[in-house]
């Protein structure tokens, strides 16, 4: 995978341990999904109300420090065989501006650190080796208590938490475990999939966690969706503009064209790819600015443009923009997975400051 701008995993640190976290070295828009059943994989749109009142009006300020909780009790060897779950934190990595703080709490019968909360320019590496060892689905039943209780222990100053599961909760009672003991609250922004969670005890639980904090909970009904998921609630926590979603249905060797318009105030544009198995590969490509039909980045200034990838995504970052309409192809460049076509899902944001 590579780009074309028109003229315009890993090794271990000897310093890590896994269940430890990473070594710290010397190192809102908010709302909630009303929801009584499941939505689509290809492409979530919510419907969005108000969480806590008069939140939705505030002025977006980024969140500065995330704690990520990952269920990785042992259904997820079946509902998540692929394990996007992992991909899609790696995806948030990738994502996040260098200073912001993200640390991870995976859970199940137990709940254990998978790595601990630091800047993400520093530690992408090793907080992406952490998950590939340790998110491997080994983790027994779903215990909500457990995991909100450790990620509170491991980041009591976070101002977003991310919480994901395939299941409801089935050790004793809940306890409420997401509300803060002193207010405020923390934003937690919800993700349930699977079947498992079609229940409406478990979804008015999970929707109650979204509301009750100020965040918003993407039901779905599998984990095909997952990274566009984390995608969007990244987008939301960085203060970006929602989405512009494209759903591309590809064969091998074949482009899409999209155009999106650049607002006059962005500094900075976000294209996230995501597709659902690693043995298919795409690129995007002739990524340009257009005014007038005519090629102005070329003339004016050059595009910059900044990959990062995984196996199933690709975060492309477009700055030193101009006035225009912003141009590019997704092409599908491998089909390994067997299948005759292929999804892709591109999502496009923008941002007024640079990350």
């Amino acid at each position: 995978m590579h780009c074309d701008v028109a003229r315009p995993h890993h090794a271990r640190d000897p310093h890590f341990h896994p269940r430890q976290g990473i070594a710290m070295r010397p190192i809102t828009r908010t709302a909630a999904l009303v929801t009584v059943g499941l939505v689509s994989t290809t492409l979530v749109v919510p419907t969005m109300v108000a969480g806590q009142a008069g939140a939705a009006a505030a002025p977006c300020t980024p969140a500065t420090n995330i704690q990520a909780i990952v269920d990785d009790s042992g259904s997820m060897a079946l509902t998540d065989d692929g394990r996007l779950r992992v991909q899609a934190m790696n995806l948030l990595i990738d994502a996040l501006g260098n200073s912001t703080i993200l640390g991870a709490t995976e859970f199940g019968t137990a709940a254990n650190p998978v790595f601990a909360p630091a800047p993400v320019g520093g530690a992408a590496a090793a907080m992406k080796a952490s998950l590939d060892a340790l998110v491997q689905a080994d983790n027994g039943t779903t215990d909500y208590n457990a995991a909100f209780d450790a990620a509170r222990t491991a980041n009591p100053v976070a101002n977003a938490r991310i919480f994901l599961t395939d299941g409801g909760h089935n050790e004793g009672d809940y306890r409420n475990a997401h509300l803060n003991a002193v207010p405020p609250q923390t934003p937690t922004y919800v993700i349930g999939f699977s079947p498992g969670l079609a229940g409406p005890a478990d979804q008015a639980r999970l929707q109650q966690i979204a509301s009750d904090t100020g965040g918003t909970y993407y039901a779905l009904p599998d984990a095909q969706a997952l990274q566009s998921v984390m995608n969007d609630i990244q987008t939301k926590l960085t203060c970006q503009s929602a989405p512009k979603v494209f759903t591309d249905t590809l064969t091998q060797g074949k482009s899409k064209g999209h155009t999106v318009k650049i607002d006059n105030k962005s500094k900075q544009v976000q294209l996230t790819l995501t597709w659902t198995s690693a043995l298919d590969t795409f690129k995007i490509k002739n990524v340009k600015i257009v005014r007038n039909g005519d090629v102005v980045a070329g003339k004016i200034r050059h595009l910059k443009v900044k990959i990062k990838k995984g196996s199933t995504y690709m975060v492309v970052t477009v700055t030193k923009l101009v006035p225009g309409k912003l141009k590019f192809k997704v092409k599908s460049t491998k089909i390994g997975s067997g299948a005759p076509q292929v999804v892709l899902t591109t999502q496009v944001s923008q941002s007024k400051h640079k990350r």
